[in-house]
């Protein structure tokens, strides 16, 4: 199964064999945070617990409940994703849209999140919506760099709007440790994942399904980012 199959989540769930790793991985997804929030809500009756540990406690069930919550709206998005209608639409405010809505929960985690915005007018043959998911998608693997890499220094996300040779394009660069040359292309493969806490590993593989069903592609660049350090996801739409 390629990633352009996988413009539809139901594609691959058809497949016996697609569809029992999809089963595993949603059990395991859900498992982990599970146990944790049971973990944690079990310690908070000791009455004696001291306030320090209570709020440690009560971060880590909030923490994994998100989790939880992200994972019931990545299935919802993932089960029935429609086919991109296609008109007029304006790249870099869709960009400054979405930076606006995710800037608070970025700062939240010590992240910039930083728009850049270097062609204004940039109307694109695309589905807003379908831009937005990619966006979202691409932000929360971001996001993800830095919560299992706290050490990192450089906790900058960039996303930049651009003309290109055919259209427009967006950037999105984090200041991580970029990714390995034998993951550049499995990366978007179904059930893939790098990400040490897991994952369905379907968000860069139905991204690069939505971006082809508007005539784009989504790729990762060759070379980590001369600025931030890490990697650079581009997204490529055609001219309007």
């Amino acid at each position: 199964m390629t990633a352009d199959e996988t413009g539809n989540l139901l594609l691959g769930a058809k497949q016996d064999e697609g569809f029992s790793r999809l089963l595993g991985r949603i059990v395991h997804d859900f498992n982990n945070p599970l146990a944790a929030i049971i973990g944690f809500a079990d310690l908070l009756k000791n009455p004696s617990l001291v306030p320090e540990k209570r709020e440690r406690y009560v971060a880590r069930i909030y923490e994994q409940a998100v989790k939880l919550s992200q994972l019931v709206e990545n299935m919802a998005f993932f089960s029935a994703i429609p086919v991109p209608s296609l008109v007029p639409t304006s790249l870099s405010r869709t960009v400054s849209d979405v930076c606006t809505l995710r800037m608070g929960g970025f700062l939240g985690l010590g992240i910039e999140l930083r728009p850049c915005i270097h062609a204004e007018n940039v109307t694109v043959l695309a589905d807003r919506s379908a831009i937005v998911r990619i966006l979202h998608s691409l932000l929360n693997n971001a996001e993800q760099v830095y919560k299992e890499n706290p050490s990192l220094a450089n906790k900058v996300v960039e996303v930049r709007c651009d003309t290109g040779e055919q259209g427009g394009l967006i950037d999105v660069a984090d200041g991580g440790t970029g990714v390995l040359a034998e993951h550049r292309e499995r990366i978007f493969d179904p059930f893939f994942s790098t990400r040490r806490s897991g994952g369905l590993g379907l968000g860069l593989s139905v991204s690069r399904g939505l971006a082809r069903q508007m005539h784009g592609n989504l790729v990762v660049l060759p070379d980590n980012d001369p600025g931030l350090g890490g990697a650079v996801f581009r997204l490529s739409l055609p001219s309007a």
